[in-house]
This record gives C-alpha cells, sequence and structure tokens, in this order.
C-alpha cells in the first residue's frame, strides 16, 4: 500500500508538471514560430491545461485525504497512550484485602476514537481491520466507564461492608470479566497500529512511549 501510494503521488504529480510544461512550450510555439495561424493548437494547449487541473485536483484530494488519516491516526495514538496510562494506574489495581477502600476510578477517553469514526477518515479501501476494531473499541470503553458509574454509586451512596468491596473489585478482575476484556481489546489496538501504521515517523514516535506487552489492570 505505501508502495502503490508513493508511486501514485508521483505519477501525478509527474503527470501534472509535463501537461502544463507540454502547454506551456504548445503556447509559446503556436506564438513565436506559427504566429498564430495554425488554430489546430489552440484546442491542444487547452486540453493539457485542462488535464493538468484535473489531475492536480485529484492529487490535492488524495493530499488531503493522507493529511486526514494521519491526524487521526496521531490521535488514536495519543489516545491508546492515555488509556494505557488509567489502565497502568493505580486506581486499577488490586484491592488491599485487610484494607479494602471504595474509590473513584478514572474514566477512559475516546474522543479520539468517535471522531475518527465519523469523520470517514478510513472509508478507503483497506483499512477495514481497524474500523471493526475501533468499533469493538468504542463500544467497550462505553459499557466499562458505564460500570465505573454503577460501582462508585453503589459503593458511594451508602456504607458497603469491606466483603462486598472485594467482590466488587473480583468481578471486575476476574479472567475473562470486563477489565479482562477490555485489556485484550486494548492490546489488539495496539498490535494492530504497530504492524500496520507503524512505519509512519509520527505514529511511531507515539507507540515509542508504548512498552511492548505493557502491563494493563
Amino acid at each position: 500500500m505505501g508502495l502503490v501510494s508513493r508511486f501514485s503521488r508521483q505519477f501525478f504529480a509527474a503527470a501534472t508538471i509535463s501537461c502544463l510544461l507540454i502547454a506551456l512550450g504548445t503556447c509559446v510555439w503556436w506564438v513565436t514560430v506559427a504566429e498564430g495561424s495554425d488554430s489546430r493548437f489552440e484546442p491542444v494547449a487547452s486540453g493539457l491545461a485542462l488535464v493538468a487541473a484535473i489531475t492536480g485536483v485529484y492529487a490535492e484530494r488524495r493530499a488531503a485525504a493522507r493529511e486526514r488519516r494521519a491526524q487521526a491516526l496521531y490521535a488514536l495514538t495519543d489516545e491508546l497512550v492515555k488509556n494505557s496510562e488509567l489502565l497502568a494506574g493505580e486506581s486499577f489495581l488490586p484491592q488491599d484485602p485487610l484494607a479494602p477502600k471504595a474509590r473513584v476510578y478514572p474514566r477512559l477517553v475516546q474522543s479520539a476514537t468517535d471522531a475518527t469514526l465519523v469523520s470517514g477518515a478510513f472509508s478507503e479501501p483497506g483499512h477495514d481491520a481497524l474500523i471493526a476494531l475501533l468499533h469493538r473499541w468504542r463500544d467497550a470503553v462505553h459499557d466499562f466507564n458505564r460500570r465505573l458509574d454503577l460501582a462508585e454509586l453503589r459503593t458511594y451512596v451508602s456504607q458497603v461492608p469491606a466483603e462486598e468491596l472485594l467482590a466488587i473489585d473480583e468481578a471486575m478482575r476476574r479472567p475473562g470479566g470486563q477489565l479482562d476484556g477490555l485489556c485484550r481489546l486494548r492490546d489488539e489496538l495496539e498490535r494492530l497500529l504497530r504492524e500496520r501504521y507503524g512505519r509512519q515517523p509520527g505514529v511511531a514516535a507515539r507507540l515509542g512511549r508504548l512498552p511492548d506487552g505493557s502491563d494493563c489492570g
């Protein structure tokens, strides 16, 4: 995909410049040598100018689309770093069985994910895996944050015995539970970004802030 993209950029740039140069040369020759007597060169020059304009517009649209994808990838990787830091933080460590306490949990962020899905930056073929994973990740984050709301509501509105606090923490952290599933999705998203988009300098630099196999919860 990267080689094709680079070839496309070079091709359209070369086609645009070549058509403009040929049109300019035709006009100069027509005016100076043919002295404008042969009108056949007028449609030739106009046609070449139109071809150059069309290829230039198409190249500009492709460049704008690449820029949107790049900005979306930067936002997604920054968001992934932030969420990874939250999940690896103290708030999601296991409760002390001897002194459990009610917690206020940080909420995971998903604004970059929402913006990317709405923008259509990855609507072109070749990005289906990322789009499908982002949909799953968005739903998982939304559900996880909602469950944190419920856990906080339960533990702060009334006096909760230590056994129940430990039970809430165990339910969140059990294998195959909510936190475990979210961490697996986080790992899957990191792996896809590294393998599919990690060669882009901006993305690689941001992913460099994520250690391989970073701890989650």
